[in-house]
């Protein structure tokens, strides 16, 4: 019978696989950083023999405004495009007009209306005022600067990396995540894209940089696990804090008494709380402390956002989504405060 010879796998080649398969294992062994927090309350509720809470969940924000519908803009017929041919712009349409045109996404929309401006300039300075095709492209130029926020938003409502930025995740943004400085970068990009359309300073425009943001978005999703994940660290601290706060500080240390439980919670909020939970949280704040400004400069008091989102998202607000994170966390340290001073037992 015949037999087909043994393929032997190289040395490095097997380690490299035998690497890769552990690296997996663990990812998908790796704890969520919320793992630390249902701990945290079981082993106090255990302590105190009371029934532990139930951790609520942040309620979902609501999706984002449909955006209105434009009116007609200016068509360029094809006599008049004729008439173009010696100006980019005329490449820039005929290209825009084919089947690739049609399909694009709205971010494709987006980058061919801010080149449409960009090259209507130019190619106005080589047409006669009075030309009818001077007036119909000037007309389309202005139609176009006028409704340039209006694209950008509708990019922001229908394209997958910026339209899932405010719903919920089934994953959290693990306690040393990737893709923070791209993300960043990427958020700048489009920003500094906003902020030359409202200022119309469109020449100052890289429209390259829509794809680029997109792409680097879409890589990490880092938005989306950061404010889903704050956001679930803040209802946690309420949670948390409305229990220990119906707990009786007197009860877990009676005075001239046995310390014993008391030092136990003690111990549980500092093994969990200090050394886990309260320095993801810092992560989370650190991350927000720079992106929250532009999320704000993007999606604030526009059209198609609403008054929940605004509220996370608005620097002076005191229920903004940062400092939610903060406040939450001050106000649950703040019984531990007390307990520390009634029991008259050291934290450290």
């Amino acid at each position: 019978m015949y037999k087909k010879a043994l393929t032997l796998i190289p040395s490095k080649t097997w380690l490299s696989c035998l690497l890769a398969v552990c690296c997996a294992v663990l990812a998908g062994c790796s704890k969520a950083p919320s793992h630390s927090y249902q701990t945290y309350i079981v082993r106090l509720s255990n302590t105190l023999e009371t029934q532990a809470p139930g951790l609520s969940k942040p309620e979902a924000i609501s999706p984002l405004l449909p955006p209105n519908t434009l009116s007609n803009s200016t068509t360029i017929s094809l006599i008049e495009l004729a008439s173009l041919s010696h100006c980019k712009l005329s490449l820039l349409i005929s290209e825009h007009n084919n089947q690739l045109g049609k399909t694009a996404g709205h971010s494709g929309v987006l980058k061919y209306q801010i080149e449409f401006v960009q090259n209507a300039q130019q190619c106005l300075s080589t047409l006669e005022p009075d030309s009818a095709v001077y007036k119909t492209l000037l007309k389309a130029k202005t139609h176009k600067e006028q409704t340039l926020n209006h694209y950008f938003n509708l990019m922001l409502y229908n394209e997958f990396e910026l339209k899932n930025t405010w719903q919920a995740s089934s994953a959290e943004l693990s306690v040393s995540p990737a893709g923070f400085s791209d993300t960043v970068a990427a958020m700048q990009q489009l920003a500094l894209i906003k902020q030359h359309i409202l200022n119309k300073h469109y020449l100052k425009i890289n429209s390259a940089d829509i794809f680029n943001a997109l792409e680097q978005l879409n890589k990490y999703r880092f938005n989306q696990l950061l404010i889903y994940s704050a956001r679930l660290q803040i209802a946690f601290n309420n949670s948390a804090t409305q229990f220990i706060e119906s707990q009786s500080i007197d009860e877990i240390c009676p005075a001239g008494k046995n310390k014993k439980i008391a030092t136990i919670v003690s111990n549980v909020f500092q093994k969990y709380f200090l050394k886990e939970i309260q320095p993801y949280q810092a992560n989370l704040a650190g991350y927000l402390e720079t992106l929250l400004p532009l999320y704000n400069q993007l999606w604030f008091d526009q059209a198609i956002t609403n008054k929940q989102i605004n509220t996370l998202i608005a620097l002076d607000s005191q229920n903004n989504l940062l400092n939610q994170l903060k406040g939450s966390a001050k106000k649950h340290v703040t019984w531990w405060q007390n307990f520390y001073k009634t029991c008259e037992i050291s934290p450290i």
